[in-house]
């Protein structure tokens, strides 16, 4: 996704150090606002968890609202921590104002997704297993 991730900045907008977060912003091509609000929280109690969720969505309500002046024209996309790629929250938040970007935005990730499935396993096949070293025994 990294390739297709256009004009890519990282910022530390007001209220986000406190929480230790951070805003990636770029473009898609055919989508101009993209963003990926990060924290690098671990640990976090189910209060905390509730916090940062709530954090997260009126940024990216405040996102919408800057980018297209509609608070409500985004989508969100978070994985729990089982199949996330990075261990940190994050949460993408793509402001989309039509189906078709919406659609998009699936597709795009559905690429990117079934790529690197299929990359991974075919790497877990080609590796080879590890060799133990051999024991020495004393007896």
């Amino acid at each position: 996704m990294s390739r297709f991730m256009l004009d890519r900045r990282i910022t530390v907008p007001q209220g986000y150090a406190e929480r230790g977060c951070v805003l990636v912003s770029y473009r898609l091509p055919l989508l101009k606002h993209c963003f990926v609000l990060c924290s690098d929280a671990e640990g976090l109690d189910a209060a905390g968890q509730i916090e940062l969720m709530s954090f997260f969505l009126l940024e990216a309500q405040r996102l919408a609202l800057a980018s297209v002046g509609d608070p409500q024209a985004f989508m969100l996309i978070h994985s729990g921590e089982s199949v996330r790629k990075r261990a940190s929250w994050h949460l993408h938040v793509f402001v989309v104002q039509r189906r078709w970007q919406k659609a998009w935005v699936y597709s795009v990730l559905g690429i990117k997704n079934l790529v690197l499935a299929g990359y991974t396993a075919v790497r877990g096949r080609t590796r080879k297993p590890a060799v133990d070293s051999p024991s020495t025994s004393t007896g």
